[in-house]
């Protein structure tokens, strides 16, 4: 352990005074393999010693994360969800002695041994294959063979019905863009695609005509708008757009005054728009609009749990993300009391917070209770016989 700690110092000095210009082409080739190669080792050390962690329960010294993966979410500066497969991971590798020696030993990336486990775990007979196509680092064709044994190991209607259970449209943002992907059942998917073919067929023979061509990316995309029906050509134009559910816009931006760096104008939920955009959609009364100085809702009280419509929308705007300091969780939030309604009968601003479903059933069924924190988050803190437990 404490070789490992001098061998991290040793890097870490490298790193710090190493100047790449200095070296040939040739060599820095060689040494950015080498490093690669570093960097797998760093990987398994950590995911080998974080399975310990967690099997001991020593990850709960001196973290205040409430779940494994959590705490190793802020060790590998990774999302829990990434944290979460890697724990995993590192559990099957225990029933995988080759595919752990070949992690170990630096010939498995974190990403290869994650295929290999899946599939191996799904098929043992499948670990050697799938060993032999990620050692010519194809990772691609090792995805898919994967995909492959999964799918032939495991029974078709259970597999149906998990991927209609997990049939989902994911969203995330890059500055005024907005990425999106989604999943569901094969010939599911395949009837929305079918049906989106002739519009993009169509717009790709007008597009090549005038000599404009795009990506069929482009095409798909505004066919899937116009099958809801909408015109991408109106963006921007002044034509009434279709109702959305909010707009949320600081001030000085919708009025076009100087507004400070980090000021917003943005689709709860979806990501930044233009302001143009907001301004249009309030000229048609589609625009729920909060004005943080309209209303104090530090003054709206209400002795039922009815959460006034002020109230609610103050929550919603204050809370985008789960309550719990630490969690980024933004999809399904669940309006929670931090105190037990019974005991005082009040739905107040500071008594609401919005949890997401992990923290929300927590705190609703295993017992653990809210702390507030002086920033204004959460802290969840386990029952007292669980606390007990942990200290035994």
């Amino acid at each position: 352990m404490f070789r490992l700690n001098e061998i991290a110092d040793e890097l870490q000095d490298l790193a710090s005074g190493v100047e790449p210009r200095e070296f040939s082409s040739r060599d820095a080739s060689r040494l950015a393999a080498t490093a690669a190669k570093v960097e797998r080792l760093g990987a398994a050390f950590k995911v080998l010693f974080a399975r310990r962690a967690v099997d001991g329960n020593g990850w709960r010294a001196g973290s205040d994360a409430i779940l494994p993966e959590q705490w190793f979410a802020r060790l590998s500066g990774c999302s829990e969800s990434e944290a979460r497969r890697e724990l995993r991971m590192s559990e099957k590798l225990a029933d995988l002695p080759v595919t752990e020696r070949k992690l170990r030993d630096g010939s498995l990336s974190l990403d290869q041994a994650a295929l290999v486990t899946r599939g191996a775990s799904a098929d043992p007979r499948a670990e050697a294959r799938l060993l032999r196509t990620a050692d010519k680092r194809e990772y691609r064709t090792l995805a898919v063979d994967t995909e492959r044994v999964v799918t032939a190991a495991t029974d078709e209607t259970e597999a149906h019905a998990r991927a209609h259970r997990e049939r989902g449209v994911r969203t995330w943002t890059r500055g005024l863009a907005t990425d999106g992907s989604f999943s569901g059942p094969t010939e599911a998917v395949n009837v929305l695609l079918r049906a989106l073919e002739p519009r993009a067929k169509e717009a790709f023979e007008a597009a090549r005509k005038a000599g404009k061509p795009e990506s069929r990316g482009a095409y798909l995309f505004d066919a899937l708008i116009a099958l809801a029906g909408y015109d991408t050509t109106s963006i921007g134009s002044g034509q009434p757009e279709l109702p959305v559910g909010g707009v949320r816009v600081d001030l000085g931006r919708l009025l076009d005054h100087d507004y400070e760096p980090g000021e917003i104008c943005e689709i709860p939920g979806v990501g930044p728009v233009p302001v143009a955009h907001a301004r249009n959609v309030l000229s048609h009364g589609l625009l729920e609009l909060v004005i943080t100085d309209g209303v104090d809702v530090q003054t709206v009280v209400s002795t039922t749990r009815h959460v006034p419509t002020a109230l609610k929308i103050a929550i919603e705007e204050r809370d985008h993300t789960c309550k719990v300091e630490g969690c980024d969780r933004t999809d399904h939030l669940e309006r929670h009391h931090v105190e037990e309604f019974a005991e005082n009968h009040l739905t107040t601003y500071e008594l609401l917070g919005r949890l997401c479903p992990l923290h929300h059933d927590l705190v609703t069924y295993d017992g653990y209770t809210v702390e507030r924190n002086h920033d204004g988050s959460w802290t969840l803190r386990p029952p007292d016989e669980q606390r007990d437990t942990d200290a035994a």
